[in-house]
């Protein structure tokens, strides 16, 4: 059908509404356009195409023909002609999902150079399924339809070939594969977005905010971003990635292998932007490692810089195979030759990781080494706090230590130390930790008298690593990242840093703060960083009041930050002068990014060093010349280089739980026990000597809800003929006992066997009987008044040092476990007194026994072995919560009633 086109123009122009639809063959078009009518104009709606007048006895009728009948009119048929491609899909997109269905290219026809020219679209049920047995949707659906290029007009028309269906059509678009597609457009936006390190979780209503249309799924995001990441490696390994990564980003980077495995074990890596910034401030270096970072656990080194602004900046990085002396040796040894040795940093801030102490000290031996204070006060807590428990006691430790820190003068210094020592005197073992392990080793490396003598801007902890470290994990999509992406987080945040430094930099420089308009600070405003002239400012308060002089004054804003401390600004202020610029240490008066030193790297001319390699290269055998070619493709382009990946570490240190070390157990036979003639290596106490290197932030605390471990030299069997001394033990023990008897080991007889033998029945090495000892007195002490009602002595006497069943009440409410004493003179059972079970996620049950009336053991019972009577001294003065322990065990006390009932429980004479 022809219609007129336009009324306003001489000549009458019609448009194509329909076209008509050729009976032969797949032609289609409008006879208008198959009559060879040039286009004259577009509508600008609908792109149809204007022709010059046609008359109506020239016999055009535009019409759609089917098998020689008219029929109606499909959806699908349209008056439009298409620029593209694209836009006939999808208009044939919108016009099917109105009607339910989704429509897919079945097949397509390309002409010369890949063009395409044909495309015959089809319903996404159509087909038939190629494996029957499986999952399908395919169920031949009939439906078809054809779009064609017309060459000469540079268009595409639509006509419809078979308009029918052999399935309802869908309430909803979710679940069609094709409908859940991301456009162009959407794919853009999901790449920006996971390059943003956006999760997928939250790209979704991302997408369906913009496009109320949309029904992709999560799924369809997972799979996106799971494609793009197989895009970006293009064939490479994962490792080979990393270093296409560094080598095209402009990183200095350095790389160690596993010469056995060829597996990656070190990479230490610089960001080029980190480099510049760290050439402008050399001065103060803080490092700290971290964990949980990679999904191979290998241990994350970060080094970290600060600006005159007070702003933290990343500087290098760097994975670990380990976390020994070899290792950062290794790291730090690259970080130097980074700058050649152009200079060293001022000081270096670590934790009391001996392993990084002792690569510093060979490393950058002129530079000033502190401790964080920080992690020295968190070790104290965690090594301490259990064993203070009074809060108002713990509050004046922590005060009182803090005071000693910051000493600046050695008589403050020594009367902080007394204080510290007067408020310890009950607790002795505490204050000889903080001297042994703190005080009188590491002193001069965190408190103020030594620290202030070298100037460190105030740095004093290495929290500013740990907040870089948190920054990275709040990028990270998980802890268990790939490399790659990991070091894109690092570029995120590398490049955060810049800004937020830049922008301190002009606020500094343009901001003009009210506090700082007095006349004293004219010669510094706009020149040095408002962060020193806050310092100067609280350094100028401090002066008011009294006129402080070089003995009175300390100077530690002068020796430590590098500005003018107390009285010299009492002599500005007295003069009426402005303090001048150069009293300000050239650091702060920094305020961009240009290099405070310079790198020297000397003759980097190549051309000789080429022509001498050259010569030697033509010397070689082929074999060498191999070799030659191999390690110059690893310089110019690493990312071909064949490296494994790094194998993933299982025991990874990390914050390992406060829990003692877990030694290797060995099976007793049968009846056995242990001779401790030859005496085991000792076992680290709670309060060790930290002066070997360590494993990292290692602890050691007492856990009692771990199975105790046996601490044997050496077994012997008791069906054999046994070592003098020892067959006599079982006759010691009640014979009710003996078939469930395991194990018994001796403890040395020096008249502490008793605190031996409960250290050996927790699971620990006889001579950690100290501690069981004091961690006893701590517990008497502690409730003085509870236990003064019910027991008849409250130290240990002289000849006896652990006495029952006094001593068995104790035990069972300092450890929370039961508590089987074994002896011919009447065995007894003892629980927790003021405690019930259900107050302890696992408790566990001890036995020893008193041998020969003068020496204690420990029994090792196994199964459900009969339990003796429960003391009398327990049953007078249990509380309420501590009877369902009686019925918690009451099967098996009556199994020893039933095989022994006249056996009374162990008493004393006043019992």
């Amino acid at each position: 059908m022809l219609v007129p086109a336009s009324e306003t123009t001489s000549e009458t122009k019609f448009v194509c509404v329909f076209g008509e639809i050729s009976a032969i063959g797949d032609d289609i078009g409008c006879p208008a356009i198959s009559a060879g009518f040039p286009a004259i104009s577009e509508t600008t709606s609908g792109g149809r195409i204007c022709f010059p007048a046609i008359s109506a006895g020239d016999g055009w009728k535009c019409k759609q023909k089917k098998s020689g009948k008219m029929t109606n009119i499909s959806e699908f048929s349209t008056n439009q002609v298409f620029k593209s491609r694209e836009d006939l899909m999808i208009w044939v997109q919108n016009v099917a999902r109105s009607q339910g269905y989704v429509i897919v290219t079945k097949r397509s026809k390309a002409v010369t150079k890949g063009f395409i020219s044909k495309i015959v679209l089809g319903c996404d049920l159509c087909g038939v399924a190629r494996n029957k047995d499986g999952d399908t949707k395919k169920i031949n659906c009939p439906f078809e339809l054809v779009g064609k290029y017309l060459k000469a007009h540079d268009r595409w028309t639509l006509r419809v070939k078979r308009d029918e269906h052999n399935h309802e059509p869908s309430l909803y678009m979710e679940g069609h594969a094709y409908a859940m597609r991301l456009t162009d457009k959407e794919s853009r936006l999901v790449k920006d977005l996971t390059e943003l390190n956006v999760k997928p979780l939250d790209i979704l209503p991302t997408l369906k905010e913009q496009n109320q249309n949309n029904v992709s799924s999560l799924r369809t995001i997972y799979n996106f971003v799971q494609k793009l990441g197989r895009s970006r490696r293009e064939e490479r390994s994962p490792i080979q990635n990393v270093m296409h990564i560094l080598q095209t980003k402009g990183y200095n980077f350095e790389y160690r292998l596993n010469n056995t495995t060829n597996e990656l074990e070190e990479l230490f890596f610089i960001h080029p932007t980190s480099f510049k910034i760290w050439q402008a401030f050399p001065y103060v270096v803080l490092m700290d490692a971290t964990y949980k970072t990679n999904k191979y656990n290998l241990p994350f080194l970060e080094i970290v810089g600060v600006t005159s602004t007070n702003k933290t900046f990343s500087i290098a990085f760097a994975f670990m195979h380990n976390e020994q002396t070899s290792n950062y040796r290794w790291t730090l040894t690259c970080l130097k030759l980074t700058i050649n040795n152009s200079f060293c940093p001022r000081v270096i801030v670590t934790d009391r990781d001996l392993a990084l102490m002792k690569a510093c000290e060979d490393v950058f031996p002129e530079s000033n080494h502190l401790l964080c204070r920080w992690h020295i006060f968190n070790d104290i807590t965690k090594r301490c706090r259990p064993r203070i428990n009074l809060q108002k006691t713990w509050d004046s430790l922590h005060s009182k230590w803090k005071k000693l820190v910051e000493s600046p003068t050695p008589d403050a210094y020594i009367e902080n130390y007394e204080n510290l020592q007067e408020l310890l005197f009950n607790h002795a073992d505490v204050f000889d930790y903080l001297y042994s392990v703190w005080l009188g080793k590491y002193a001069e490396r965190y408190v103020s008298l030594w620290t202030d003598r070298h100037v460190n801007f105030g740095n004093s902890t290495t929290n500013r690593v740990e907040s870089q470290h948190a920054k990275l994990k709040k990028h990270m999509e998980s802890r268990k990242c790939d490399l790659d992406k990991f070091i894109h987080v690092i570029e995120k945040v590398v490049q955060s840093q810049e800004t937020a430094i830049k922008e301190s930099f002009t606020r500094s420089i343009i901001v003009r703060k009210p506090r700082f308009k007095d006349q004293i600070f004219d010669k510094l405003r706009r020149r040095v960083s408002n962060h020193a002239m806050d310092k100067i400012l609280e350094e100028l308060h401090r002066s008011k009041g009294f006129f402080p002089n070089p003995e009175n004054c300390g100077c530690q804003m002068r020796t430590c930050y590098g500005l003018p401390c107390a009285h010299e600004l009492a002599m500005y202020v007295g003069s009426g002068s402005s303090i001048p610029l150069d009293s300000v240490d050239a650091f702060w008066r920094k305020l961009d990014l240009s290099p405070s030193v310079s790198v020297a790297y000397g003759d980097l001319n190549i051309d000789h060093r080429m022509e001498r390699l050259k010569e030697t290269f033509d010397s070689q055998p082929d074999h060498i010349k191999f070799q030659y070619i191999r390690r110059m493709e690893e310089i110019t382009d690493p990312s071909k280089i064949l490296i494994n990946e790094p194998s993933v570490k299982k025991n990874t240190r990390g914050r390992p739980k406060m829990k003692r070390v877990q030694h290797e157990k060995q099976a007793p036979h049968r009846y056995s026990c242990s001779d401790l003639h030859q005496q085991p290596p000792m076992h680290n106490s709670s309060f060790v000597d930290l002066n070997t290197e360590p494993s990292r932030h290692s602890s050691y605390e007492i856990d009692l809800n771990e199975a105790p471990i046996n601490q044997c030299s050496y077994m012997f069997d008791l069906n054999e003929e046994p070592p003098m001394g020892h067959s006599s033990f079982l006759n010691e023990i009640p014979s009710i006992f003996h078939p469930y008897i395991t194990h018994i080991q001796n403890v040395m007889g020096d008249g502490n066997c008793g605190f031996r033998s409960i250290a050996v029945c927790l699971g620990y090495h006889e001579d950690e009987w100290l501690n069981i000892r004091q961690q006893l007195h701590q517990e008497l002490w502690r409730s003085y008044h509870d236990y003064a009602k019910l027991l008849h002595c409250l130290s240990a006497p002289p000849k006896h040092w652990m006495l029952m069943p006094e001593t068995g009440i104790l035990i069972a409410n300092t450890y929370g476990v039961v508590v089987q004493f074994l002896t011919n003179q009447g065995s007894a059972t003892f629980f927790p007194l003021w405690r019930g079970p259900n107050e302890f996620e696992n408790h566990r049950v001890i036995t020893f026994a008193l041998v020969y009336n003068n020496h204690y053991v420990m029994v090792q019972l196994e199964g459900e072995c009969p339990m003796p009577p429960i003391s009398v001294l327990w049953t007078r003065h249990k509380t309420p919560p501590a009877t369902l322990w009686e019925t918690m065990y009451k099967s098996r006390l009556q199994f020893y009633k039933q095989l022994k009932p006249t056996e009374r429980c162990f008493m004393t004479l006043d019992d």
